[in-house]
C-alpha cells in the first residue's frame, strides 16, 4: 500500500535529511541535457507568454503571477520527472501544470498574503526612500528598462526586517511540487514544504542562492544564456525535491508513482 504523503514526510523528518548539495546540481544538469532542445524551446514560450500576458492592463501581472507562471513552471517539473524516470515525455507535458491550476492559484494567493504581511515592517521603514515608487514604476511599465534602484536612500538596518520574508519564501519553495507530485491541497502542501525545509533551512537557502546565481549567469551571457540556465536550475530544484522526498521510491517498490502524477 502506498504511504500517505503526511506520514511519509514524518518518516523522512524522523530519519533525518541528507541533503546532497553537489549531487543535485550535477543531476539537474544531467536531466536538462537529456532533452535540451525541448527545455530551451519551452523556456522561450514561457518568457514570451509571460511577457505578453504582463502587458495586459491591470490584470496582466496578477494573472501571470497567480496562474500562468506557476502552472508553466510546474509543467517543467513534470517534464523533468519523466526524463528522470527514463521516459520520453511529449512536449505537451510542459503544459500539464494547468491541470492543477486551482490549488496552485490558492497556494500563490495564500503565500502572497503571508509574505506580504511579513514585509509590512520593512515597508514602513523604507516608505520615504523612493523604493515603493520604483517598484510601482517597474510593475506598471514591464516593457521598459527599470530606473536605477534608489539604494542610497534605503536605511541599511531596514534590510534586517526582510529576514522573516526571506525565511518564509525559502520555507514554502516546495509547495507547488507537493501539490503536483503528491496531489496535496495547497495548505497541506505549504506545511509539508515548511516542515521539511526548516529542518535544514540554511543549506536549502544556500542551494536556492546557488541555483539563482546559475540563472543570473545566463542573464550575464548576453541574456541568451538564460534560455539554458533557467530550465537547468529548475531541474536542479526538482532533483533536490525528488531525492529528499524519495519521490520515485514507490516505483522500485512496485506501487507506481502514477497515483501522484498525471499520466
Amino acid at each position: 500500500m502506498t504511504e500517505e504523503p503526511v506520514a511519509k514526510i514524518d518518516r523522512i523528518i524522523g530519519e533525518g535529511i541528507n541533503f546532497k548539495f553537489s549531487d543535485y546540481i550535477s543531476r539537474g544538469f544531467e536531466i536538462f541535457q537529456k532533452d535540451m532542445g525541448s527545455f530551451i524551446g519551452f523556456t522561450v514560450i514561457y518568457f514570451v507568454l509571460s511577457m505578453v500576458i504582463s502587458f495586459i492592463p491591470i490584470v496582466g501581472n496578477i494573472a501571470n503571477q497567480l496562474v500562468v507562471s506557476p502552472a508553466l513552471i510546474v509543467g517543467l517539473y513534470l517534464f523533468a520527472n519523466k526524463l528522470d524516470k527514463g521516459e520520453r515525455p511529449e512536449f505537451g507535458t510542459f503544459f500539464k501544470g494547468f491541470d492543477f491550476v486551482g490549488q496552485l492559484v490558492l497556494a500563490a494567493l495564500v503565500m502572497g498574503i503571508i509574505l506580504g504581511i511579513s514585509m509590512i515592517p520593512f515597508g514602513f521603514a523604507i516608505w520615504n526612500s523612493g523604493l515603493v515608487e520604483w517598484y510601482m514604476d517597474v510593475v506598471q511599465n514591464p516593457g521598459t528598462p527599470p530606473p536605477p534602484i534608489p539604494i542610497a536612500d534605503i536605511p541599511w538596518w531596514s534590510l534586517l526586517l526582510l529576514l522573516p520574508t526571506i525565511f518564509l519564501a525559502v520555507a514554502y519553495a516546495w509547495t507547488n511540487l507537493f501539490i503536483v507530485f503528491y496531489r496535496m491541497e495547497f495548505w497541506p502542501a505549504m506545511e509539508a514544504s515548511r516542515r521539511l525545509i526548516t529542518k535544514n533551512w540554511v543549506i536549502f537557502f544556500a542551494f536556492s542562492f546557488v541555483t539563482g546565481l546559475i540563472m543570473m549567469l545566463g542573464i550575464i551571457l548576453l541574456c541568451v544564456g538564460i534560455l539554458a540556465t533557467f530550465p537547468a536550475a529548475m531541474c536542479m530544484a526538482y532533483a533536490a525535491f525528488a531525492d529528499v522526498t524519495k519521490l520515485n521510491e514507490e516505483t522500485s517498490e512496485g506501487d507506481g508513482i502514477e497515483r501522484h502524477l498525471i499520466s
